[in-house]
């Protein structure tokens, strides 16, 4: 069948572009990956080949994602089944997102997000050797992991001779009694910050590994809302929604413990008396959302997600008299979501209404 000379001409223009474009591919640093919705490779570039099959693209089509991420094991090497909450293949069923994993023994982090075309449920994967730079931070986090752990004994003790003087007050004079709670308050203080810098390395380096099973978020709200003591006049509302009210999520229950108390100091933190806390569960198509909203100050630094760093202390909420916290808090909330396989982000604000609001969303869990 011959062509006309146009067409002809509009093949070869075509073979070349795309010639191109393969080059282009080719020549990227990221390793892609084209999957169907089946979970198998139609298509892959050179740096994907490097990684999967000693450098020969041909032999990535027709392989199967779940051959292709085995074995693999979170950023602290512990080992992913292919069931676990957290392994790429489960977390993809969620839709766009990402996270970094130990694979063909690199460091990389993987993204996935969807393809409009050329068909519905085509995702294309990236996946990204980690630079030093972001190595050297994961050596920079070991370190600290190791250094709140070696000073968390001697503080306890510590804290333990001071209980003891204390005890003793009515043989001291004022003045000493006064340095001795000075002494006390600080110690304190210095306790809570190595506990939460421990919780947050210990998810950083691996050394903690969430027990992630399935189950109904709503009645372990109520539960957890019941058990909170309140300063007096503070209020805490949970309002949920029915068609949240069986919905499983992947849980850790220690880990939501967790969550959940760094968002009520924060809220307690830097809100003026009497404290107002609304709790909302919705659920939204195939995502569960906690909407946490108070009252308090408010965010008004940008970027507002700042928030989520580590150390970051907004010169907007220092009051007179009043002890700032280390600025780890929302930052160990957001890794004990996403360690759930979930998010935390920041609520949309409006002008007329005061407070800040949180959203943490989870992926229902349908078995």
């Amino acid at each position: 069948m011959s062509t006309a000379p146009g067409q002809g001409n509009l093949l070869a223009q075509l073979r070349q572009s795309l010639g191109l474009l393969q080059v282009a591919f080719d020549a990227a640093s990221e390793a892609m990956l084209i999957l169907d919705p089946s979970g198998e490779v139609r298509w892959g570039n050179q740096a994907a080949a490097d990684i999967w099959t000693d450098g020969l693209a041909i032999l990535l089509v027709g392989r199967r994602l779940e051959q292709l991420l085995e074995p693999i094991a979170n950023r602290g090497g512990h080992p992913l089944s292919l069931e676990a909450p957290v392994h790429p293949l489960q977390l993809l069923k969620a839709g766009d997102g990402g996270g970094v994993f130990e694979l063909k023994g690199k460091v990389l982090r993987l993204e996935w997000r969807l393809i409009p075309e050329p068909g519905e449920g085509y995702r294309l994967l990236l996946a990204r050797d980690l630079e030093p730079q972001e190595q050297a931070l994961q050596l920079q986090r070991q370190f600290l992991n190791q250094l709140a752990h070696e000073l968390h004994t001697p503080l306890a003790i510590v804290s333990g001779s001071l209980s003891r003087l204390q005890a003793k007050t009515t043989e001291l004079s004022q003045k000493p009694r006064q340095w001795l709670a000075q002494a006390r308050e600080e110690t304190s203080r210095l306790g809570r910050l190595l506990t939460t810098l421990m919780a947050l390395t210990d998810l950083d380096t691996g050394r903690r590994v969430l027990c992630l099973e399935p189950a109904p978020l709503a009645p372990w709200l109520r539960q957890w809302q019941h058990q909170q003591v309140l300063p007096a006049g503070a209020e805490l509302e949970l309002h949920i929604d029915p068609e949240a009210e069986a919905v499983c999520i992947a849980s850790d229950g220690p880990a939501l413990q967790e969550l959940l108390t760094q968002l009520l100091d924060n809220s307690l933190r830097y809100s003026d008396a009497p404290v107002r806390i609304a709790l909302a569960l919705r659920l939204d198509g195939a995502q569960l959302q906690l909407r946490w909203a108070d009252q308090g100050w408010g965010i008004n630094s940008e970027p507002r997600d700042q928030v989520f760093e580590r150390f970051v202390r907004l010169e907007e909420h220092r009051r007179p008299q009043q002890v700032d916290g280390a600025g780890l808090g929302l930052a160990l909330a957001r890794e004990l979501q996403a360690a759930m396989g979930g998010s935390l982000q920041l609520a949309a604000s409006s002008p007329d209404q005061p407070g800040v609001a949180f959203l943490a969303s989870w992926p229902r869990r349908d078995d």
